[in-house]
């Protein structure tokens, strides 16, 4: 029965609601539909290191002001301060009159999208791919309604591209698991790029840790019963959700609820009298939306690409969606840096850091990849410097480390060796955009740090052997107080995942076969001092 109220229907132009909210902390967003889409690119979403060439919207010359109060879809400015949104201000694309649809309270469920069905007329084969529909996509997309299209031509000045956004919509709670898995895109096309999209594109717009698209069936709560599911596959209602992501529960952490849950049957198009959503008009009109999300590619720079932002309604015209773009947040930056880990022969309180001599303490160089993390590739590097490999530090680094996708960074030990000699430089270049971006890190070497002049000294460190270990670590105490010490191997995350007792006169013997390959700390508590030591497993 419940399908019967996702008829589509037009939208009847309603009063503009643009005051402020009547409390002091809680604001109402404010939507401008007064902007040029060209002006909406250059003024407000542009930021560092980006040009930007051809602004369209729909498909139209973008320096053309978009109709306000019709359809078929609509663009304008936001702001959003201290509103439920998260974002301070921006771009917003939406599936309606953005200025009726979207500013709060949500105290009421918006069946009509507030334009015209565009299936036949319109179809969007790029947005139709993400919903997932292998039958609209053999059909020429035809399962694509109302959308919001936003594209340029852009040059990038930096070797990463990124945009912060927040997608939201009026299909949560009630149609999530559904053929009405409304959608949107960040797709770039372009020199180097390779995707299954028109031109070759990809798709931006991944769930963090994933590489699956967001959407409504992808990002939610997680907790949804059978009476709220609303998948045409009735003996599986959660059949949509798992065939555009396995793991779509386990999303509810980038998913914020706004009012949107109700009692089977379907109310009526009216009310929602969930408070504090339906009266405090920090809330917007959606019933629920994503947490902050950032969107990135690499790309080369001096290089022209193209980017389409896209949100749809799918299969019909009805409960909108919209997505909002941060202000100046399209832009270019760094997309690898290296950092050193803390450690017990580390200085990292001057400009660059000082790695000290050590017998018993390795250095682990991180190497971070800040964006474009579906990729598999490999991070070229080189290295300048008076430090000698194999003398000063040890092993050599490699010409080249491979990030696997979805890494975030991969780290790299070694040892300083004890040596009696000046101080030394090793300088390591990270060199990307086909060498036309060269980033240099210089790290001092620097002799063995004396008893007293530091409260990480030699003598105040774990001995450690081996490490990297396997299944199997030896540690001994320095010299100093004697009694029962505490021995814990804590995660990257800051878990706790071995503890032990142990005494500090004796060499103890830690099993490590339960966990599995990477870094951890190594805490040992004696008399309420904590000395720590980094460890690696590798099995």
């Amino acid at each position: 029965m419940e399908q019967l109220f996702r008829s589509p229907a037009l939208q009847v132009a309603s009063t503009l609601l643009v005051a402020l909210a009547s409390t002091t902390t809680h604001a109402q967003v404010i939507i401008d539909q007064g902007l040029t889409p060209d002006s909406l690119v250059r003024n407000v979403l542009l930021g560092a290191a980006v040009e930007v060439h051809d602004v369209r919207f729909n498909g139209a010359d973008g320096t053309l002001l978009v109709p306000v109060g019709i359809g078929p879809s609509e663009v304008g400015r936001f702001d959003g301060s201290n509103t439920s949104i998260g974002i301070p201000g921006g771009v917003v694309l939406s599936t309606n009159v953005a200025m009726h649809h979207i500013p709060g309270p949500n105290d009421r469920l918006d069946r009509t999208g507030g334009g015209f069905p565009l299936s036949s007329a319109m179809p969007d084969m790029d947005l139709s791919r993400l919903t997932g529909n292998a039958q609209a996509l053999a059909s020429g997309g035809n399962n694509i309604y109302n959308k919001a299209v936003l594209e340029f031509d852009l040059v990038p000045q930096n070797d990463m591209l990124a945009v912060r956004y927040v997608f939201s919509s009026e299909e949560y709670e009630r149609w999530v698991c559904s053929e009405y898995n409304d959608v949107f895109g960040f797709f770039l096309s372009g020199p180097g790029i390779t995707g299954p999209f028109q031109d070759s594109a990809i798709n931006l717009a991944y769930v963090p840790g994933s590489l699956s698209p967001v959407s409504i069936n992808t990002v939610n709560n997680g907790q949804l019963t059978a009476d709220n599911a609303n998948g045409p596959s009735w003996a599986d209602p959660f059949a949509p959700c798992f065939a555009l992501d396995s793991n779509w529960q386990a999303n509810a952490q980038y998913y914020r609820y706004n009012g949107g849950q109700w009692p089977a049957p379907l109310p009526v198009e009216g009310d929602q009298q969930e408070a504090p959503y339906n009266v405090d008009p920090y809330y917007i009109q959606h019933n629920g939306l994503t947490v902050v999300l950032t969107a990135s590619a690499a790309v080369l720079i001096g290089e022209t690409y193209h980017i389409k932002m896209g949100v749809a309604n799918v299969e019909d015209n009805s409960y909108p969606s919209a997505v909002f773009i941060q202000q100046q947040s399209l832009a270019c930056q760094d997309r690898f840096t290296l950092t050193v880990d803390a450690g017990a022969n580390v200085d990292l309180s001057g400009t660059d850091p000082v790695l000290y001599e050590s017998l018993v303490d390795s250095v682990y160089l991180r190497f971070n990849r800040w964006g474009a993390s579906y990729l598999d590739e490999h991070l070229h590097i080189a290295v300048e410097g008076d430090a000698l490999a194999g003398l000063d530090y040890a092993p050599a680094l490699p010409d080249s480390l491979h990030f696997n996708a979805l890494d975030s960074a991969v780290v790299v030990p070694i040892a300083i060796p004890v040596r009696t000699d000046v101080p030394r430089q090793l300088v390591i270049h990270l060199i990307t955009s086909n060498g036309d971006k060269v980033l240099s890190h210089t790290l001092n070497i620097n002799g063995q740090l004396t008893v007293g002049t530091a409260d990480h000294g030699t003598k105040e460190s774990l001995s450690i052997f081996p490490n990297p270990a396997g299944s199997t670590v030896y540690v001994a105490f320095p010299p100093g107080p004697q009694g029962a010490v505490e021995l814990q191997v804590v995660d990257m995350a800051g878990r706790v995942v071995l503890r032990q007792m142990t005494s500090s006169t004796v060499r103890s013997k830690l099993d490590l076969g339960h966990l599995p390959d990477g870094l951890y700390t190594l805490k040992a508590s004696l008399q309420g001092k904590v000395i720590s030591a980094r460890l690696q497993v590798r099995h």
